[in-house]
Order: C-alpha cells, then sequence, then structure tokens
C-alpha cells in the first residue's frame, strides 16, 4: 500500500505485527466489537465475548448472529493460524448448534450486562427485539453454524485443510488482516481469502450432488440461467470485459454470477438472470465517480446504474451497471469505463 502526495511525497507504508506494536488479542477483539463489519466485512449482531461451552476447555472469543439467524462462532489470533484451530472451530460449531432460543437468549442478556454488552445495547433491549430488527423476515435462529477465522495469515497446511471445508459447504471463513505503519499512525486492513470473496453461502446450492454450473459453467450461465437475447448480451459484454489485461476472467464457474478476479480478489462479478444482469465492479472511489456520466458513456439509461457505497452488504465499494437486451451498450465504452471505474488506466 502506498502513501501519495505530491510528485515527491509517495511512500511504502510499512507492515508490521500486532505483537511488535505492542498490540494484543484482546485489543484485536475490542476492535471488532465496536466496529464488526470493518474488519470481517459482514454486518453481524454480536451476543457473547469469550463464552464458555461446558464440554470445552477453552471459550468462544466472540459470538455473534448473521442476518439469517444463525449462530457465528469466531476465532481470533494475533498472529497466524495454526493447525489444531480449525477442529477447534469445529468443536464450537458442533456445540452450539444444540443451543435452543432460551440458551441463546440466556447469552445475550450475560453479554448485555457486561461493559462490552453495554456499549452496543440498551439496557431495556430483549434478544427478541434484536431478532426482529436485525434478521431476515423469514429467519429460522440457529438453522445453521458459521466458523470464522481472524489472523495476520494462515499456515498453509491450514489453509490446505480449510479450503477444503469450505469447498463441502462446511461454512468457514478466514479474514486475514495487516497492520500498516505511516509514521506514528497504525491501519488494519482486512480482507477475506477463505472463502474466495463473493463466493458466499447464498452462492452454493445445499444440494452438492448436483451441481452443473461447476461442469459446465458457461453453458449454465448462457441457456439456463439466460433467455437467448441476455445469453447474446452476456457473451458480447465477457468479450468486452476480457480485454482487461489485469484481470483474470470470465470464470464460468459459480451458481449465480460470472467472474473476474485480480489475484485472489473478486473484482467484477456478472449476476445473471433471465432477462437482464447486473456487472457488478467492486472496491472503487465513489467520490470521483458519477453514475449519469457512466451511463451517457455507455449509451444506456441513466437508472441503468448506481454508484454504492456498500454492494450487497460486503462493506466493498462498487458500481453497478444493468444490462438488457433492449439497450445498445456501447462495448468499447464498456471496456474503458471499467479501467477508469476500477482505476487501471493504461498509460
Amino acid at each position: 500500500m502506498l502513501r501519495v502526495g505530491d510528485e515527491e511525497d509517495v511512500s511504502t507504508l510499512e507492515t508490521v505485527s500486532l505483537k511488535d506494536e505492542g498490540f494484543r488479542e484482546d485489543d484485536l477483539r475490542e476492535w471488532i466489537i465496536n466496529s464488526p463489519e470493518s474488519i470481517l466485512g459482514e454486518d453481524f449482531r454480536l451476543i457473547g465475548r469469550e463464552v464458555s461451552v461446558k464440554q470445552i476447555g477453552d471459550g468462544i472469543d466472540l459470538l455473534a448472529i448473521d442476518r439469517d439467524a444463525n449462530v457465528v462462532a469466531i476465532e481470533l489470533k494475533r498472529g497466524a493460524l495454526k493447525p489444531k484451530v480449525d477442529f477447534q472451530g469445529l468443536k464450537y460449531a458442533a456445540y452450539t448448534s444444540h443451543w435452543d432460543y432460551s440458551k441463546l437468549r440466556d447469552q445475550f442478556e450475560k453479554f448485555k450486562s457486561t461493559s462490552w454488552g453495554r456499549t452496543l445495547y440498551e439496557e431495556e433491549t430483549t434478544f427478541t427485539e434484536v431478532l426482529d430488527e436485525f434478521c431476515n423476515e423469514d429467519y429460522t435462529l440457529n438453522q445453521d453454524q458459521r466458523i470464522v477465522f481472524v489472523g495476520e495469515s494462515v499456515r498453509e497446511r491450514l489453509d490446505i485443510v480449510l479450503r477444503w471445508l469450505s469447498d463441502r459447504s462446511i461454512d468457514i471463513s478466514v479474514i486475514e488482516f495487516q497492520l500498516l505503519k505511516d509514521g506514528d499512525r497504525l491501519y488494519l486492513d482486512a480482507e477475506q481469502t477463505i472463502p474466495t470473496p463473493e463466493h458466499t453461502v447464498t452462492d452454493v446450492s445445499p444440494d452438492t450432488s448436483d451441481e452443473p454450473w461447476k461442469d459446465d459453467g458457461q453453458s449454465w450461465h448462457l441457456n439456463e440461467r439466460s433467455n437467448e437475447e441476455t445469453a447474446g448480451l452476456l457473451e458480447d459484454v465477457t468479450s468486452a470485459l476480457q480485454e482487461l489485461e489485469f484481470l483474470n476472467g470470465p470464470e464460468w464457474g459459480q451458481k449465480h454470477y460470472v467472474a473476474f478476479n485480480k489475484g485472489r480478489k473478486r473484482r467484477i462479478a456478472i449476476r445473471t438472470k433471465r432477462t437482464l444482469f447486473h456487472i457488478d465492479l467492486y472496491d472503487v472511489n465513489t467520490a470521483s465517480l458519477d453514475a449519469a456520466e457512466i451511463a451517457d458513456a455507455l449509451g444506456i439509461d441513466a437508472e441503468s446504474v448506481a454508484v454504492k457505497g456498500d454492494m450487497r452488504g460486503s462493506g466493498r465499494s462498487g458500481v453497478r451497471i444493468t444490462c438488457n437486451p433492449n439497450q445498445k451498450i456501447d462495448f468499447d465504452a464498456l471496456e474503458s469505463q471499467g479501467r477508469e471505474i476500477l482505476d487501471e488506466t493504461t498509460e
């Protein structure tokens, strides 16, 4: 990461460790309590800190619920995530899978009475109110369990195991963070590395025995997800975006979208539907972008472009371009706009 100013004021931010800067695991825990979405990349409701589990010797660093009212066990490491942490997380998920409304409500009340809970909830707030206000309308409490690991890095052997579990629909996420130093200022940069960003539980079929998009993703998106007119437009759009040499793609193997990646990070997701599709471009400077100007350059309606500070609740800024066969998009302009939006212009 670079700090930039005038032509002479360009310097690389130094990567340092929490340990070297005198921070403890407790500090990382407090940062997440204060701003979970900024670090974890998803909005959770925290209901526990250092939660003891009767059958396990140690405690869950942080306990939360997600929008679907699933229980989320969050395990933190100040340094690298090492082997054995995978089994630890699986134990948390297994034991909390039996917790019913009464058990989770009691845990919430216990957390609410602590100094950490009092910073998040009013004294009169009930667990039912949290569920009804935060969760999706058709939620089922603790229907599934999720495991989130947070650390500075992942040891190679553990990385292989966690990816294997994630690929088999065990809901495991890994957030890797870096502490960056600029003089006397410190910045925490966090990124989800497992599963690959945008590969979320909503993108995975619960029936893993029949996943045709993995066998032939291109046919799936062109013939099953799209009608004939939309499929033709999709082919033209993916061809135009292939000219962005700094991206790898298109990758057709996801159920709901076609991906273009930079390294391990998703930068474009084309979300296919029968009569239209959305081009979502991620991690952009929204302050410098104007939706009407982008639409005008592409030759489409102004309503078809939106600049968003938070794309799909991911915490990542972006631009959504809605495409349908009734509009004649300028494909050359799509390439050039893609470069500008993603800030990857060439000299």
